[in-house]
């Protein structure tokens, strides 16, 4: 039985997918324009420009930071610095027409999609993943600083071939420790041996998540964390796939489309959304420098929501619509309670916070 098949299949999801996507305001530019004509010279209207103003100034304060603290990691005579270069000086000649006030206001929204694109466009082709394993402080979570390529290349397969996501959690060690070991076995029980400190790791991590749309999730999670620590992995498990669930339906589909726009997404479930982003990245050394970090958490996603009746992997689907033995085993808990860390840690980082100008980072 396939459930993913059926009309219902995951849960109404297609209902929050079209929720989750940022709308568009019918009517917004004309009604700008028109503002624009009638009150363009007082000083209201400056005060309105200057706040439209601000994400572009703090884009180009962002890759400011960014060329300066890969030149403090690498020196200036490197290809990632070139590249940062390139996108500031890039976004300082988008930003110049906008600061002229030579274009009608509804343009602002243009220049921004711009702005994005531009980011988006800087390249990670393979000959600069050594730059990128250097300054990883820029581009990885923290736990994964300091490993070198082909460490990279390692953890997304087994993201990939296990549904483990090692992003931000466990600690830098573990990680190591982990990916010598050849098979699926050997890493589950490595891990299950290290029990305690990988959720003392993930409690850690889930201490950054403070929007206010995910604290209810990050509760949720912590007591899963605790159920675990007290050996009832059955019900670890179902929290930690109730908490992907959530996450997916409220914020998950539209970060994958915000992350990457370039794939063509033809269904709404969460697996085919999934599945398009990775297959029409394909390649991964093509990503650019900004999705390298999304890509990595949502590699071990594909398992987690994959359809089919059997896996040897954590199913979050076969969990809630074919509760047994097989899908809730011991070796489940932890990847689960991962890869649930993970996708709210790069939600958190996506969601504009409270106060926050712009989009969140």
């Amino acid at each position: 039985m396939n459930d993913e098949d059926t009309p219902d299949a995951e849960d109404g999801e297609e209902d929050f997918d079209r929720e989750a996507e940022p709308q568009q305001k019918a009517g917004a530019d004309i009604g700008l324009s028109g503002f624009m004509k009638s009150a363009g010279q007082t000083a209201a209207w400056f005060n309105s420009i200057d706040k439209q103003f601000e994400p572009i100034r703090r884009q180009i304060r962002m890759a400011e930071s960014t060329r300066r603290s890969i030149v403090d990691a690498m020196g200036p005579a490197n290809a990632a610095y070139q590249a940062a270069l390139d996108a500031q000086l890039r976004y300082q000649a988008i930003a110049a027409p906008v600061q002229a006030l030579q274009s009608d206001l509804s343009n602002i929204y243009d220049w921004h999609s711009r702005i994005n694109d531009v980011v988006r466009s800087v390249s990670l082709p393979r000959t600069l993943l050594d730059q990128l394993a250097a300054a990883a402080a820029l581009f990885l979570p923290a736990n994964l600083s300091g490993l070198g390529t082909e460490d990279l290349y390692t953890i997304l397969a087994l993201g990939e071939d296990d549904g483990l996501s090692l992003a931000w959690a466990p600690r830098t060690e573990i990680v190591k420790a982990l990916l010598p070991l050849s098979t699926r076995a050997e890493r589950y029980a490595f891990l299950a041996e290290l029990r305690d400190d990988v959720l003392d790791d993930i409690e850690d991590s889930l201490q950054i998540v403070t929007h206010p749309e995910l604290t209810g999730m990050v509760a949720i999670l912590s007591a899963a964390t605790r159920t675990a620590r007290a050996d009832f992995s059955e019900g670890a498990q179902a929290l930690a796939g109730n908490v992907l669930e959530t996450a997916m339906k409220r914020h998950g589909n539209a970060w994958i489309r915000r992350s990457f726009p370039q794939a063509t997404y033809t269904r709404g479930g969460h697996h085919w959304v999934i599945d398009s982003a990775l297959d029409d990245a394909g390649d991964w050394g093509e990503l650019t420098l900004l999705q390298f970090k999304h890509y990595l958490v949502l590699a071990g996603m594909r398992n987690a929501f994959g359809p089919g009746a059997t896996q040897d992997t954590f199913n979050r689907h076969l969990g809630a619509h074919q509760a047994s033995p097989d899908t809730y085993r011991p070796e489940f808990v932890l990847p689960a309670l991962l890869l649930a860390q993970a996708l709210l840690r790069a939600l958190n980082q996506n969601l504009e916070h409270p106060g926050d100008e712009g989009t969140g980072a």
